[in-house]
């Protein structure tokens, strides 16, 4: 996998079930099969599903 093969917004998108299609089928492909890459993009997913988490705890008033 090139470097940013996925833009963030694919990858946001992606985390908050959004993404649907074909760039979806892209991204879980990468991490199923643990192509080229699938590190650097598990830790790119984890920092949106982080912040995503953090952002819906804060908005119903639950502290981590």
């Amino acid at each position: 996998m090139k470097k940013n093969k996925f833009t963030d917004e694919e990858l946001m998108a992606f985390c908050d079930g959004e993404l649907t299609g074909g760039r979806a089928m892209d991204i879980l492909s990468v991490l199923v099969d643990k192509s080229e890459g699938y590190e650097e993009l598990e830790k790119r997913l984890e920092v949106y599903t982080t912040t995503r988490n953090a952002l819906i705890n804060t908005l119903i008033g639950e502290k981590k």
